[in-house]
């Protein structure tokens, strides 16, 4: 809120304000001092096998659903239904001898601010909390929504017709994440000290929605499943 005015953003029907999930667990106070954490036998094996810090992998066991696998420095894990790095723990751009972790509930924290802005701004906007990703097999990190408010993630293809005039059958549009990823490239991954980008004149279409609402079952999902049922 307090940046917008300083910025002298005025906010209208149909803009997509998203915020940096660390913005987010900072205000939130989701913030580790390493030095408190006791690291368990689970976590010093999975350090001592992918070599991690057993602090922190103390943390990512702690905050993961499940853990599928790694690689050197990193945990693949299952965090409130997102498969991603580490359970969302991040050390990077957290105060010295911490790591950050995500909203508790990224959805809630969307909701609340989105209600906090339509107040202050008199219009109707949708909200996003924005963390990166990695994508299988593709270096580098995108944008992901972990959580929002306001608007419908997905746009949904189905019995549309094609160039050609074929029935569309499965292809469902990821908005939420298409968005973040606009949104990450603006924000940076470094010291880029931008929070917070708002985006106007997308194709969103305005619903009491929230991120769940693009999650699939791990048993539905191309890679999920993969993961599960070895061939």
């Amino acid at each position: 809120m307090e940046s917008l005015q300083k910025e002298r953003v005025a906010l209208a029907s149909g803009d997509v304000v998203a915020v940096a999930s660390k913005v987010v667990s900072t205000c939130e106070r989701r913030i580790v001092p390493l030095e408190k954490v006791k690291v368990t036998p689970t976590a010093r094996r999975l350090a001592k096998r992918f070599d991690i810090d057993q602090r922190l992998t103390s943390v990512v066991v702690r905050e993961s659903d499940r853990i599928f696998g790694g690689v050197k420095g990193f945990l693949l894990t299952l965090k409130d239904g997102i498969l991603t790095a580490n359970a969302g723990v991040d050390m990077k751009n957290a105060p010295s001898g911490t790591a950050i972790l995500w909203p508790k509930n990224a959805d809630a924290s969307a909701r609340k601010l989105r209600r906090r802005l339509e107040r202050r701004f008199r219009c109707r906007v949708g909200v996003e909390v924005v963390d990166s990703r990695v994508t299988p097999l593709r270096l580098g990190t995108t944008g992901l929504a972990i959580g929002l408010s306001g608007f419908s993630p997905v746009l949904d293809e189905r019995n549309n017709k094609d160039l050609y005039g074929r029935r569309i059958k499965v292809t469902q549009t990821n908005v939420a994440d298409d968005l973040a990823s606009c949104a990450h490239l603006l924000m940076g991954e470094a010291a880029n000290k931008i929070g917070v980008v708002v985006i106007r004149n997308a194709p969103i279409t305005h619903a009491a929605s929230n991120g769940r609402h693009a999650l699939m079952d791990l048993e539905k999902c191309l890679v999920g499943s993969s993961l599960m049922k070895p061939i």
